[in-house]
């Protein structure tokens, strides 16, 4: 309960107003005023952290207990196997190659719009420098 309300909160606002010291330092334009900062937190402190305490003391009190909508069997059944297209391995390669490939096929568009299909190898590259001097 407490970790909700504060954890993301806490690191969020001490990340900003370590950024914005830093920013006050160098006398940026971009720093938040100190006051407003202060009301932030104050409203954070004042309002969310209360409130979403009641609300969690609430919800756990009112829910009551837990009725789940279906019946356990009491009889273990046999699990089956995996298949092979359903192990770690497979997925780990299939979820590489797939963006891996995509990304590749976009690049290569968008690097031959820039040169306009004039791909250069070493062997053209030592030839053009030979005549240049």
């Amino acid at each position: 309960m407490f970790l909700t309300t504060a954890l993301w909160p806490g690191v969020a606002s001490i990340v900003t107003l370590l950024n914005n010291f830093v920013a006050m330092y160098y006398e940026s334009s971009r720093a938040i005023h100190f006051g407003t900062l202060v009301a932030i937190i104050s409203i954070w402190f004042f309002l969310i952290f209360p409130l979403t305490l009641l609300g969690t003391v609430v919800g756990r009190n009112w829910s009551g207990k837990p009725d789940f909508p279906c019946r356990v069997n009491p009889i273990p059944r046999a699990i089956p196997e995996k298949k092979w297209y359903l192990e770690s391995w497979v997925i780990v390669i299939l979820g590489g190659i797939l963006p891996f490939g995509s990304i590749f096929i976009e690049m290569y568009f968008v690097f031959t719009s820039f040169w306009a299909y004039k791909v250069c190898t070493l062997v053209e590259s030592r030839i053009l420098n030979s005549f240049v001097y």
